[in-house]
C-alpha cells in the first residue's frame, strides 16, 4: 500500500458471527431499549385488558340470572376494541417508542379485524414472556437463598439439594438473558403489524 492510498474499510461482524451473537445477547437484559419492550409489554394492550375483565363479567352475568347477556356484552366489548384498538396501539408506540404511525386513509373492515386477531395474539405472547421473565428470574435466581430443603423432593434436579439448587439458578441465568430477546422480537412484530396493518400503509 502506497502512501497515498487508504487503508481498507474495517469489515463489521456479522450478524450470524456467534461472538458478536453471544455479546448481544448478553448485553441485552442491560440495554435501556430492552427495558421499553419489557414495559410495553407488562402494561397490558387493550385487547388483552378486555378480554380479562370480560371473564369476571361474564361470571357474574351469569350467577346473577342472566346468561344471556354474556354473549352481547362480549360482542359490544370486542366490537368496541376492535373500533378504538389500532388508535389505542398507536398512542402506545409513541409513548414507549416515540414513534407516530398516522392512521390509514380509507381503510376496510377486513384489516382492522386482522389486526384485532393479530394484534391480540402478539400482546398476549409478549405478556407471557415478559411477566414470565420477571417470575422465573425472581424465583430461580435466588433458589441458593431459599432451595436448601430436606430431601427427598420433588423438585427439578434432586434427589440433593445442590443439584436442585444447581439446575434451578442454572435456568434463572438462562431465561435472564434469553427471554428479554424473546419479548423484544414479539414486540417488534407488534410494531410492525401496527404499521402494517392500521398505519398509513405503503
Amino acid at each position: 500500500m502506497t502512501p497515498s492510498q487508504s487503508p481498507p474499510p474495517a469489515v463489521a461482524p456479522s450478524a450470524t458471527d456467534p461472538r458478536s451473537v453471544m455479546r448481544g445477547l448478553l448485553a441485552l437484559p442491560f440495554r435501556r431499549d430492552t427495558w421499553r419492550h419489557m414495559l410495553f409489554a407488562l402494561l397490558l394492550p387493550l385487547a388483552l385488558a378486555v378480554v380479562l375483565v370480560l371473564q369476571y363479567v361474564m361470571k357474574a352475568a351469569q350467577e346473577s340470572g342472566h346468561p344471556a347477556l354474556g354473549p352481547l356484552i362480549l360482542i359490544v366489548a370486542l366490537a368496541g376494541v376492535a373500533v378504538v384498538g389500532p388508535s389505542f396501539e398507536r398512542m402506545r408506540l409513541r409513548v414507549f417508542f416515540g414513534e407516530t404511525v398516522a392512521p390509514r386513509a380509507g381503510k376496510g373492515p377486513g384489516s382492522g379485524f386482522l389486526f384485532f386477531l393479530v394484534n391480540t395474539a402478539l400482546s398476549t405472547l409478549s405478556f407471557v414472556a415478559a411477566a414470565g421473565w420477571v417470575i422465573v428470574c425472581a424465583r430461580n435466581l435466588t433458589y441458593p437463598i431459599w432451595g436448601w430443603e430436606p430431601y427427598p423432593n420433588p423438585a427439578w434436579g434432586g434427589p440433593t439439594p445442590l443439584g436442585a439448587v444447581a439446575l434451578h439458578f442454572a435456568a434463572g441465568v438462562v431465561a435472564f438473558f434469553v427471554m428479554p430477546w424473546i419479548v423484544v422480537r414479539l414486540t417488534g412484530w407488534q410494531r410492525a403489524a401496527v404499521r402494517r396493518l392500521v398505519g398509513p400503509g405503503s
